[in-house]
């Protein structure tokens, strides 16, 4: 079966899937915060090659489901400085059973491994603000904390340590804002260092309740790695991509809202092809 999962190069559905909303390019106020519980769900049988190109995972049939129910928080320690968490606390992926077309038989069996993921703690500083725009850096350092050692490879975790340093900026006013940021990621154990640029818009309707927003992500690798030694399945090394993304969010009188998202690859390298669906409910204050 191990020969099915090395045929899945990788998943990135944490990339695919930012949990942030309006907050890219802003520092939380003193004391403010803002906490967002989400649910995520791909389901895939085909996946982009190293050249580019797609192909299926090991035959049309097999079909890998990775869920991710996780804690996105961020919190205002200033009026310049936030703390920021993610927390995945259950990841779940599954490979489907394959069964024989004409003999309804099994040809081999289903697996599953479910496990917490790889968390990321960081902070953001507001290094400008003025007139709507608004300027801020950021590092997240992502711990592995994920399962790296599960004998099917399905791992929930890349077990490296990696570094993630952004620069961020956003215009904003109370209908619509914009904001993008670039950022350069340090991964250890062999894996390549990173590009990452996300570029996002959103505008508010219906007094200001109905956020609707498009993004572009994509993450860009150095290729300075080891390729053999850091491919590990589910996190494998050089991965590529371009998504594009759609969200709605709805905001409540009492500051609680729900969001729903949608997010793909319409490019890469060592990822899945298939869409990456969210939900999620929010506080802030």
């Amino acid at each position: 079966m191990n020969r099915i999962i090395k045929s899945i190069l990788a998943i990135v559905v944490c990339t695919f899937i930012t949990p942030e909303i309006y907050a890219g390019g802003w520092p939380q106020p003193r004391n403010g915060g803002f906490l967002k519980m989400d649910i995520s769900a791909i389901y895939a049988r085909r996946f982009y090659g190293m050249d580019g190109n797609i192909y299926n995972i090991n035959g049309a049939g097999t079909r890998l489901s990775n869920y991710v129910t996780a804690f996105y928080g961020e919190y205002g320690l200033t009026d310049r400085l936030t703390v920021i968490g993610y927390v995945p606390f259950l990841v779940r992926n599954t490979v489907n059973e394959g069964i024989g077309a004409l003999s309804g038989e099994v040809l081999q069996p289903g697996l599953e491994n479910t496990s917490i993921g790889d968390i990321d703690l960081g902070l953001r500083y507001g290094l400008f603000a003025r007139n709507g725009w608004s300027v801020t850096t950021s590092l997240l350092l992502g711990l592995p904390t994920g399962d790296a050692t599960n004998a099917n490879l399905l791992f929930t975790g890349d077990g490296e340590f990696n570094q993630l340093i952004r620069i961020e900026a956003g215009y904003g006013t109370a209908q619509w804002y914009a904001t993008g940021f670039i950022g350069f990621n340090n991964r250890t154990r062999n894996f390549s260092d990173e590009w990452r640029f996300e570029l996002e818009f959103g505008h508010k309707f219906f007094n200001e309740r109905l956020l609707a927003g498009v993004k572009l992500a994509g993450t860009q690798s150095l290729r300075n790695g080891d390729p053999t030694g850091s491919g590990n399945g589910l996190f494998s090394n050089n991965v590529e991509f371009i998504s594009p993304q759609a969200f709605l969010a709805y905001e409540f009188k009492n500051q609680v809202g729900i969001q729903a998202q949608v997010a793909g690859a319409m490019s890469g390298r060592n990822v899945l092809a298939a869409p990456a669906n969210s939900f999620g409910v929010y506080f802030r204050w």
